[in-house]
């Protein structure tokens, strides 16, 4: 059986977009033989969102930029429960000083997170120990993933193998 996995990406600068071509790239490898379906249904970046329609085959740098509309947090969590998502993960890969103070409310959502976002490493320690243990409590997970600046090959690599152990967890509860 493949399980989907659900990704909302905030944050589509060079470590976000090396992100998604890696996953596309290795799409038919993901399917085949790990059984995985990795899936953006929602990219965004400071401003605007894309939400993707079910069954519609995109290029999401076209459709980004021409189908992007302003957002906030609310509609993206709407979004998701509207289409009964599953197996989520948001993945901060911006720069955002606020982002983070919506991790909480991610979880609460039944998203896991992982985030390469550095404005977290100035938070106190209780922050990310707060998150993982919400987290934890409903079997998702928090992984603040530390990274290289101005690599996004690398960044993209750590980003990829932390989404492959994530949905691998996943997968494993829902069988």
């Amino acid at each position: 059986m493949i399980s989907r996995i659900n990704i909302v990406l905030f944050g589509i600068g060079n470590a976000g977009s090396a992100l998604i071509d890696k996953v596309v790239k290795n799409n038919k490898t993901l399917v085949l033989e790990r059984k995985l379906d990795i899936r953006f249904p929602i990219i965004t970046n400071s401003t605007v969102a894309f939400y993707e329609k079910e069954g519609v085959n995109y290029s999401w740098e076209a459709n980004f930029i021409q189908f992007g509309i302003p957002f906030k947090m609310e509609d993206v969590l709407n979004f998701v429960r509207a289409y009964g998502m599953e197996n989520l993960i948001a993945i901060d890969a911006t720069a955002s000083n606020s982002l983070p103070g919506d991790y909480l409310e991610l979880v609460k959502q039944g998203f896991t997170i992982i985030s390469i976002n550095k404005e977290v490493e100035k938070l106190p320690d209780s922050f990310g120990k707060g998150v993982k243990f919400l987290a934890e409590s409903r079997d998702l997970e928090y992984e603040f993933v530390k990274t290289e600046p101005n690599d996004k090959v690398k960044i993209a690599e750590k980003l990829y193998e932390t989404v492959l152990k994530v949905a691998e967890r996943q997968k494993s509860l829902t069988l």
